[in-house]
């Protein structure tokens, strides 16, 4: 048993009078880290006191010569604020406190006669076997043996690091994110559309690049091949032009139309640009009566019901369009044929291309001029030119990602190189697109540790074992020094 046992050797208070007895609990000590708490209750009820009396009894604890005074509690029958007599302050500046543990003014009717005390002591080692004594007016009026001290193992103050900052290069983040690696790609096979409403005069099939809105039609088709006629990079496939007409005349003349000026437009495109003349196919779609179908049902117009129903019953184009006529009227019709028609008569254009292998040098002037040139290799390969947690660093996988939005090797990338330049967000959004796939999991776990969450973090690395055990196991081991930390 720990006990508090010892013997004052401090002179003595005089005794001015000796008040009833004081009954008070046994003392319970808890210690933590270097501080000796010491409790209990007190019971003053049985001390009377006049206007002239004032007791105070101060609580010690001994142990042979070892002895600390903690502050007393003072019964008085004096008005106004108690000040502490001579001795007392002289107690108090040894033992370091400034004032008694409460002041209890003796004549009130409503005073509180039980104290539940408790004082912070330093601990010191004679304590373990102290007793506690109380002095009343300098005089002992009962003493005490204590119980074991209760020992509260010290706080081992170990201190979270702190987590990266956003918008600052997280060098801690280079080991952990995940970088996967795109399929090869030996043959970069390319395809890419553009519908043009070219507009010709009534009755012409002839193409005039002055004609109308033509000339800003026409620049559509020159964004996709200007760019394809630099230097030896691409070999062309196939371009194909589709004519289609909208149903207004009989079918046999829009199907001619549609071929004549679809043609018309391939041989100006040919003048234009050095691509072989055998890659060149022209078509006709003729009357393009599902659009027509389609716009109607998106866009409902009054009309809408009766015009689907008749073209729903009708298989002969021509009777379809003269019966449309008949049941819709020539004014509504008319309506209808202003309304749409100038949307269906137009040319869809492909052109399918293979792109030749590039030199780095060559990729690195592609990659802000025209990346869908380059595959996702060739693409890193810039990438690596470059500091990770540089602008053009992650510049090169932004780029990777917009060139290829579905592809998930490109979009986990691009986020690993946000995550790594401290654009945590931005990676998050990247990250979005495809949460769902096992080898997001690692990055996730990842951005879970930079938002504060620990716990989601574990949770993410242990999924992502089966996929990256040797990464996703170094990174569960870098979260042992904030599992303690307060989680978000």
């Amino acid at each position: 048993m720990r006990k508090i046992a010892y013997i004052l050797s401090f002179v003595m208070l005089p005794l001015v009078a000796m008040a009833g007895d004081i009954k008070y609990t046994r003392p319970v000590l808890t210690l933590k880290n270097d501080t000796l708490i010491v409790e209990f209750s007190m019971s003053v009820e049985d001390v009377r006191v006049n206007s002239e009396q004032t007791y105070a009894f101060t609580p010690v604890l001994r142990e042979g010569k070892n002895y600390y005074a903690m502050p007393p509690v003072v019964v008085t029958g004096k008005n106004g604020d108690y000040k502490m007599r001579r001795q007392e302050r002289k107690m108090a500046r040894r033992f370091g406190f400034d004032n008694p543990f409460v002041v209890i003014h003796g004549r009130q009717e409503n005073r509180e006669d039980v104290v539940r005390y408790q004082a912070s002591v330093p601990y010191q080692a004679w304590m373990d076997h102290a007793s506690m004594i109380l002095l009343q007016e300098g005089k002992e009026c009962c003493e005490v043996d204590l119980l074991d001290i209760t020992v509260i193992e010290p706080d081992v103050a170990v201190e979270t690091p702190a987590l990266p900052v956003e918008f600052e290069v997280c060098d801690p983040c280079k080991e952990m994110v995940s970088f996967l690696t795109p399929k090869e790609e030996p043959l970069k096979v390319r395809s890419e559309q553009s519908t043009l409403y070219i507009e010709f005069p009534v009755g012409k099939t002839a193409f005039d690049a002055n004609y109308k809105n033509n000339r800003s039609e026409l620049q559509k088709m020159k964004e996709i091949l200007d760019p394809l006629e630099d230097g030896d990079l691409v070999t062309f496939k196939s371009i194909n032009v589709c004519g289609y007409s909208s149903p207004d005349g009989s079918v046999r003349t829009n199907d001619r139309v549609a071929t004549q000026r679809a043609e018309s437009f391939a041989l100006n495109l040919k003048g234009g640009y050095n691509f072989p003349k055998e890659v060149l196919h022209v078509t006709s779609a003729g009357e393009d009566w599902e659009t027509l179908v389609k716009m109607l049902e998106e866009d409902q117009p009054a009309y809408a019901e009766k015009a689907l129903a008749v073209i729903q019953k009708y298989d002969n184009l021509d009777v379809r369009e003269a019966r449309l006529k008949s049941t819709l009227g020539m004014a509504t019709y008319r309506t209808m044929m202003n309304q749409y028609y100038p949307r269906l008569r137009r040319l869809s254009v492909s052109v399918d291309y293979e792109v030749r292998e590039v030199l780095n040098s060559e990729a690195a002037r592609l990659i802000y001029t025209n990346p869908k040139l380059l595959s996702l290799q060739e693409m890193y390969r810039v990438a690596g030119m470059y500091q990770p947690g540089t602008k053009e660093y992650k510049e090169v996988y932004e780029i990777a990602a917009n060139t290829y939005p579905e592809d998930v090797t490109a979009n986990i990338n691009a986020a690993s190189a946000n995550i790594i330049s401290g654009d945590f967000k931005k990676a998050a959004s990247y990250m979005d697109k495809v949460k769902d796939d096992s080898r997001a999991f690692n990055n996730l776990g990842v951005l879970a540790w930079l938002s504060g969450n620990t716990e989601a973090a574990k949770e993410w690395f242990q999924k992502a074992a089966s996929v990256e055990p040797e990464k996703a196991n170094a990174n569960l081991k870098k979260m042992v020094p904030y599992e303690n930390a307060v989680q978000k």
